[in-house]
């Protein structure tokens, strides 16, 4: 039973950010039924992202995400604007969450690009699957 081996590693909170509201609904059914997190949150852009972790840093109110599955392509701002302005607020010297990319392309340069981003623990081929799951969980806890 995979759920078995995904709850192992549950995480405290898992933040979605992805525009894409079918991929978000597909993301949030696999990561419940793996019973991978004790909250799943869901923002549709990078602007509602950093209000939410703004929210809970300041509030304490939830758990600051411990996983962030960051889609690359969105409007206005996309996956890369949010790592700046993540590392410029010092979020990942204060909650060491790791991220991983979620995107549908395969463009090299995104790659090159993110392994800027000490955060950035590996990428996620759209759509999310229970393997591709239980890889970033065990990636979390080592």
């Amino acid at each position: 039973m995979q759920t078995t081996y995904a709850s192992m590693y549950k995480l405290k909170h898992i933040l979605i950010i992805d525009d894409d509201k079918i991929n978000n609904l597909f993301s949030q059914i696999i990561l419940e039924d793996a019973d991978a997190s004790e909250l799943v949150s869901v923002c549709h852009s990078v602007a509602e992202a950093l209000d939410l972790l703004h929210n809970i840093s300041v509030s304490h109110d939830a758990a600051f995400p411990d996983l962030i599955l960051l889609d690359i392509s969105m409007p206005t701002l996309d996956g890369f604007d949010f790592l700046e302005r993540y590392y410029a607020l010092g979020y990942q010297e204060k909650y060491k969450t790791l991220i991983s990319m979620f995107t549908s392309s395969e463009e090299p340069e995104h790659e090159a690009r993110a392994q800027n981003y000490e955060a950035v623990i590996g990428f996620i081929r759209k759509p999310l699957s229970i393997p591709t799951l239980q890889n970033i969980l065990s990636l979390h806890v080592t």
